[in-house]
């Protein structure tokens, strides 16, 4: 969606969107999707005229004309959270005598009957309160510090502070400081797979097309909700409800915060719209599979903290298969997989295996062979399109591409170690439990084999089986079948340890989302 608009100079962004980047955080990919997901949308920058207020929420409902989108700053929250945590050298003096004006203005708001003792005792309780939620800090200035997107007040757009030592009067003049459009943590990449899913919900003849094309493939005909009707309303009122389930509380009192503190914002920024990010009209099959799994983590009876947790790695997940599928698509030298939409494969190892273990030396090939056909792929479509790039010229390519997809993997343990050689494609524990709640509905109970093959079938990830024989005839470019002994006792631990596996005999295991 929005191919047209996408005139950006970098081939990376032109291949892959507008824009994923390595130095986006797990986090911040997810909350950057339910921002745009949460905030009103409009194909016109004055989004006030679009004749509601309301137009566009916690909806999909966009389409090629669609270029906008009105996030909230939350600047005062974040103020009030995060100002006194910062790194001194961070807080400008005007910022700091409108740190001491915010707290004033707060006890000023408290019980009349309380002390002043009891009053500043319970505004720094708020802020002690409201810092807890941090999201992501990683010493940065307290403006781009992120909160957990746990409540739609904790949604907020990316604020940057420019460090200046300009002597500002008052907090408005040094609003001139503040920047909206940097994109530097809030890189774009939630919006992306924000698009990804609402492309797939246009249900365009593309669409239609694409999705008759899997259905017929095996493994792809029974567990998926092809009626996209049904599958926007289920993932619409899921993200609603996310937002909304055991914060309420935590809810009105950031919207009372926000309202008392409304003068420490950025006024003539905060209601500016931000523009949509770009994405090429591929990832049909992606957004597709993406929206299911997320339908079915959403529905499960677990916490809400543990749906943050493996709604990060979700989104990691995405753009890792986002950038691998996009590759292949582009690629002309590598096989194609029978049992797999996406044509390439990663094989995982036990994380314990032993350096001579031949299924972990599987996998650190099918690791590096997956760097470099995106490698190989960039390279090659400049050599079409961009033929007089310089080499030092790929490195800001590679960020957006190449290096993201090196990063990501690593950050959430798909890909260890982190450094040094012999670096493999593993699952953890966390991983195998993401797989469970997004691949198997809730209250379904498969056999261990059927979930392995949705496994290979979601992500081109081989652990057994004949989809490991496929993955290992892909990377060896081989027609050969290659019989190979697995053992996958870690695989059925990590299950065991989160309660999700049933043992009906030493043969039979039933995998089981409760």
């Amino acid at each position: 969606m929005f191919e047209e608009r996408n005139q950006s100079k970098n081939l990376a962004l032109q291949m892959y969107g507008r824009r994923f980047l390595a130095d986006q955080t797990p986090m911040e990919y997810l909350a950057e999707f339910l921002l745009v997901f949460n905030s009103a949308k409009s194909d016109s920058r004055k989004i006030e005229d679009s004749g509601s207020a309301h137009y566009g929420e916690n909806t999909f409902d966009v389409n090629d004309d669609t270029s906008y989108y009105l996030p909230k700053s939350r600047l005062p929250l974040k103020f009030l959270s995060f100002f006194s945590q910062s790194k001194l050298e961070t807080r400008h003096a005007i910022h700091q005598k409108s740190f001491a004006d915010v707290l004033t203005l707060l006890e000023s708001k408290m019980d009349k009957t309380l002390s002043d003792t009891e009053r500043k005792q319970l505004v720094q309780s708020l802020q002690i309160l409201l810092s807890g939620f941090v999201g992501v800090a990683n010493n940065r200035t307290w403006s781009t510090y992120s909160f957990m997107p746990i409540t739609p007040s904790f949604l907020g757009r990316e604020i940057t502070w420019s460090h200046s030592s300009k002597d500002y009067a008052s907090w408005e003049d040094s609003a001139e400081a503040f920047s909206i459009s940097d994109h530097n943590f809030m890189a774009r990449g939630g919006e992306v797979l924000f698009l990804q899913i609402a492309y797939v919900l246009s249900n365009n003849d593309n669409v239609k097309d694409a999705l008759h094309q899997l259905k017929i493939k095996p493994f792809y005909d029974k567990h998926l909700q092809y009626d996209l009707t049904v599958l926007k309303q289920d993932i619409e009122s899921q993200l609603k409800k996310l937002l909304a389930d055991e914060t309420s509380s935590l809810e009105q009192l950031s919207q009372f915060l926000e309202k008392t503190l409304s003068d420490f914002d950025v006024p003539t920024k905060a209601t500016n719209p931000a523009s949509l990010a770009t994405i090429p009209k591929c990832y049909i099959i992606e957004g597709f599979l993406f929206a299911n799994e997320l339908v079915n983590l959403l529905k499960s009876e677990i916490s809400k903290l543990e749906k943050i947790e493996l709604l990060q790695q979700l989104c990691v997940m995405q753009v890792l298969r986002s950038i691998m599928s996009r590759s292949r698509q582009l690629d002309q030298d590598a096989l194609a997989t029978a049992n797999f939409y996406g044509n390439y494969t990663w094989i995982v190892s036990n994380r314990k295996s032993l350096p001579n273990d031949s299924i972990r030396k599987l996998s650190e090939a099918s690791f590096n062979k997956s760097e470099e056909i995106i490698y190989r792929v960039i390279r090659a479509c400049a050599k079409l399109h961009a033929p007089n790039l310089e080499e030092k010229q790929f490195k800001n390519i590679d960020k957006h591409s190449f290096d993201v997809f090196r990063k990501m993997a690593k950050t959430i343990e798909f890909v260890v170690p982190i450094t040094g050689s012999n670096q493999r494609f593993i699952l953890t524990p966390s991983l195998i439990r993401l797989f469970v709640y997004c691949l198997i509905k809730p209250s379904e109970r498969i056999k261990m084999t059927d979930f392995l093959k949705r496994i290979y079938a979601h992500f081109g990830i081989a652990i057994e089986g004949e989809q490991l024989q496929e993955a290992i005839a892909w990377q060896l470019e081989s027609n050969q079948d290659t019989i190979i002994s697995v053992d996958i006792s870690w695989v059925e631990e990590g299950l065991k340890q989160s309660g999700l596996l049933i043992e009906l005999s030493d043969a039979v295991s039933i995998v089981v989302n409760p």
